[in-house]
């Protein structure tokens, strides 16, 4: 099949994810998760080690150890990396199976993702005269009367 389709990727940002003493991360459903870990002013790729395996993560910045230990759920390190983006490292970790991770290292606090799937109603938010509004806007647009 081909012709245009809509991009149906699920977006990754601060809504999925979480703040911790570390930093703070986000993630999709399917592969991925990022963390920003701050770094300090006059920091360069060459003042920070990053190891990342299956099962574990260390960052050491200007020889202070930032974050380590057992990560949560498994990565595929071979496609994980890391740079340093806007006074931040960046580190990307692809997910060896799909879910929501509700840490990043098994030591960090738990975060909650109970409503991570949950699908928003878009007119949930709107007032009685505003839903009355739209339905005689889809009326009209759609040919019935109003």
């Amino acid at each position: 099949m081909s012709g245009i389709q809509s991009d149906t990727s699920e977006p990754i940002d601060d809504s999925k994810g979480g703040t911790l003493p570390w930093g703070k991360f986000q993630q999709n459903k399917k592969d991925t998760v990022i963390m920003y870990l701050p770094l300090p002013d006059g920091c360069s790729g060459r003042n920070v080690q990053v190891k990342i395996t299956s099962k574990s993560l260390k960052a050491v910045v200007m020889g202070e150890e930032r974050i380590a230990g057992d990560l949560c759920e498994r990565v595929v390190a071979d496609d994980s990396d890391w740079q340093l983006e806007d006074g931040h490292l960046v580190v990307t970790l692809q997910k060896q199976n799909e879910g929501w991770w509700d840490r990043v290292v098994a030591k960090d606090v738990p975060i909650d993702t109970s409503k991570f799937d949950d699908v928003p109603f878009v007119m949930g938010d709107m007032k009685e005269h505003e839903l009355d509004s739209m339905r005689d806007m889809m009326g009209r647009m759609i040919g019935g009367a109003s």
